[in-house]
């Protein structure tokens, strides 16, 4: 997240990596900044992807108040979402908490859900975290989980994880 110009010369700078397929971008740099990202992607690379990251899963309703927001996460999350939307990005990323309300608006786009956690699994420093299986259940297309698969026995728990899902 910056101003517009350092994030097209940021996205500019990743012209040599044509492996690359998504970058993730702040949505709380606005929407000029995030049709500018959109648009450098388009000149640097056209298969690279761009994900508007709203409101990170480690944050509260209280903590997001501590920084200055008025408003609900939910709400500012739609907000971000129609704003990727309008800038066309590629995908949002969102608890699933908040998938099951942006997947009207986002038609078309991913919808990549972190702070997933398997049942039982602690929720360590993450705040809105849900099952894999509920964060499809309510619009995700994608997830990102990690400590519940790489703590302890990973091909355990990534059979866990697949029995989850089923």
């Amino acid at each position: 997240m910056d101003i517009p110009n350092t994030v097209s010369s940021a996205i500019s700078s990743l012209k040599d990596l044509t492996n690359a397929q998504y970058l993730t971008i702040h949505a709380s740099g606005g929407y000029e900044m995030m049709k500018t990202a959109k648009e450098s992607a388009q000149k640097t690379n056209k298969k690279l992807k761009i994900l508007a990251v709203t409101v990170l899963t480690s944050f509260s309703e209280k903590q997001i108040k501590e920084v200055g927001h008025t408003k609900r996460i939910k709400n500012i999350v739609m907000q971000q979402a129609a704003l990727a939307k309008k800038a066309k990005l590629d995908g949002i990323v969102c608890s699933g908490y908040e998938a099951k309300f942006i997947k009207k608006i986002c038609k078309g786009m991913q919808i990549i859900t972190p702070g997933i956690r398997l049942e039982g699994d602690s929720k360590q420093d993450q705040k809105r975290v849900m099952t894999p299986k509920l964060a499809f259940k309510n619009g995700a297309t994608g997830i990102v989980i990690g400590r519940s698969i790489t703590k302890g026995n990973i091909k355990n728990n990534i059979k866990k994880l697949i029995s989850s899902l089923n």
